[in-house]
């Protein structure tokens, strides 16, 4: 049920985000409609530019989903790969788990600023950030599964009648590990996109002006008393997006277990 509830939730939103915008104008710049409270012409209202709201909130999501649909993508396949790494010697796993424990060791959200503003800025600045913040606790929990997996009969009889490792790898091992995978890229991905909505609105994530969440709550906060739909309307697409993940990931931990 949760799972059900929270991918219709996910895709209806994904959609509307990716098709919503051929549909709606009033992307351009209108000063006479400052400030515009919603209204059938406008349901979201209008920012401090007199741009449609809605349409800033569809594009918004394209951007924040497209966020976190790329920092699930490189911090999973760099842990997975990270975490098989460890699984060829015990001078490799040592050396990788310390590197680490030596990330974990910093707060998540400051190393994410730090990266971010180290980085120059930008999309694929605040990309990178989040996913080398992901990557250490990922590669943890990958490496776990693998550990228990590696001595199992199952996978002993695939090395006993010769298979090569690669193959044991494709077609035994990462299967098995399809589940915790879709876990944690559940949690990455509701993270991620708090986190850059976090970032953006203290001004270390995406510039004012940019088309993301995040970057909206940041300009609506300065005329939050004349426009309160300028922060009400991202906020509730930043938390529906983070609820059906949050379902989802929810409904996979109980089948991992």
């Amino acid at each position: 049920m949760k799972l059900r509830t929270g991918a219709t939730i996910f895709i209806i939103l994904a959609l509307c985000c990716l098709a919503g915008p051929l549909f709606i104008s009033g992307g351009d710049i209108a000063p006479e409609r400052r400030l515009e409270a919603p209204s059938a012409s406008h349901p979201m209202g209008t920012d401090t530019l007199g741009r449609d709201v809605l349409l800033r909130c569809l594009l918004g999501g394209r951007t924040s989903l497209s966020i976190g649909m790329l920092t699930v993508t490189i911090s999973t396949a760099a842990s997975m790969l990270l975490a098989l790494v460890c699984m060829t010697g015990q001078l490799a796993d040592a050396a990788m788990m310390r590197i680490a424990d030596a990330l974990k060791a910093m707060p998540s959200s400051l190393l994410a600023i730090v990266l971010s503003i180290a980085f120059g800025g930008g999309m694929w600045s605040l990309v990178a950030a989040l996913s080398l913040v992901n990557i250490p606790q990922s590669t943890r929990l990958f490496r776990g599964r693998l550990l228990t997996l590696r001595p199992m009969a199952f996978i002993e009889a695939e090395r006993a009648i010769g298979r090569r490792k690669r193959d044991i790898i494709l077609t035994t091992i990462i299967p098995h590990l399809l589940p915790t995978l879709a876990l944690q890229a559940a949690f990455v991905f509701s993270s991620s996109i708090m986190a850059e909505a976090g970032l953006s609105f203290i001004g270390a994530g995406l510039a004012e002006g940019s088309a993301s969440w995040g970057a909206m709550l940041s300009e609506g906060r300065s005329v939050i008393h004349q426009g309160w739909w300028l922060v009400l309307f991202p906020s509730i697409m930043i938390f529906l997006s983070v609820l059906s993940l949050n379902l989802i990931a929810d409904s996979l931990r109980t089948d991992v277990q």
